[in-house]
């Protein structure tokens, strides 16, 4: 007696039944959605458009509660922190509310302060928010000459006006000579360490070009290259709690930072990704004259 083949058409209908089934489910549980990410890697201060961002489904689970869902709400917002491909671009990256971007970026206690660098204070535009840095502080007391003010620390007493002896035949009390002070000479220092980037404009950034590139990457190359060259603005993430910058002598970073950019001179050195701890006694404060008489009596010797 032979067996009855079964039709196949019954399994593939089964089959597809089952699939349904199984997405219908997955449907209901995974809930997919879609959500605005970053198409190509976006610098920050950059203008979204359509070319830079796509539509990506998600799990609704994994939604952020700030997502965009369409492409429209983002065309022409500022992006205020970089995003790589793939990333979401959500509201709190958009430079469009107070807390967004930078501000959010800061802890307790910090506040973001720009200084002004050239490719050889700025680590030759090698630079990336998010890496930390070491500041060292170089200051001349030819600054105190220069400035147009003056600070009197005699009391008040002491500069009234001269009186004059009408005395005939009165002498004159000779005014001793006063002994010349030694020359002051310039000086530097490690003032802070474990300073973060926040911000590195993409003028600055140090950028190869590759073999092949178009004129409008070498324009932009070049373009770059100036401006580097002519120095570039950076933003930092600096507490304002006092540090002891010297055994004993504290100052709050922000004021410090504020003033040698203004006043003095900023060298900023790239820490590695350990860090870099150091003890503030262990940090000698170099004087370039002393510098100089000591390789004078050297060569004598």
């Amino acid at each position: 007696m032979q067996s009855k083949k079964r039709s196949p058409i019954a399994a593939i209908v089964l089959a597809v039944v089952i699939g349904l089934l199984v997405i219908a489910l997955l449907n209901g549980v995974i809930r997919p959605t879609q959500v605005v990410v970053a198409k190509v890697a976006i610098a920050p201060g950059t203008l979204l458009t359509d070319q830079l961002v796509e539509l990506r489904t998600i799990p609704m689970g994994a939604k952020p509660a700030d997502a965009i869902a369409k492409i429209e709400e983002v065309n022409g917002k500022m992006l205020a922190v970089g995003r790589a491909p793939g990333d979401l671009i959500v509201t709190s990256v958009l430079g469009e509310i107070a807390g967004a971007g930078i501000p959010a970026e800061l802890p307790e206690g910090h506040v973001a302060l720009a200084i002004h660098v050239d490719l050889a204070s700025g680590v030759a535009g090698l630079l990336r928010p998010g890496q930390t840095v070491t500041v060292i502080g170089m200051i001349s007391p030819d600054i105190l000459k220069t400035s147009n003010a003056s600070v009197f620390t005699a009391p008040i007493s002491e500069f009234t006006s001269p009186i004059v002896s009408l005395t005939p035949g009165a002498a004159a009390t000779p005014t001793p000579t006063p002994t010349p002070a030694p020359p002051s000479s310039p000086l530097a220092r490690l003032v802070i360490t474990g300073v973060r980037v926040l911000m590195v404009p993409q003028s600055f950034r140090y950028e190869e070009i590759p073999a092949g590139a178009s004129e409008e990457e070498l324009f932009s190359s070049a373009r770059t290259s100036v401006s580097a060259q002519e120095g570039s603005v950076i933003v930092l993430d600096v507490p304002t709690g006092l540090v002891e910058v010297t055994p004993g002598f504290k100052v709050d970073p922000a004021t410090l930072l504020a003033a040698l950019d203004q006043y003095g001179i900023i060298h900023l050195a790239l820490e590695p990704t350990s860090g870099l701890e150091l003890d503030v006694a262990d940090v000698i404060t170099l004087n370039l004259g002393e510098l100089y008489n000591e390789m004078n009596e050297y060569r004598k010797k």
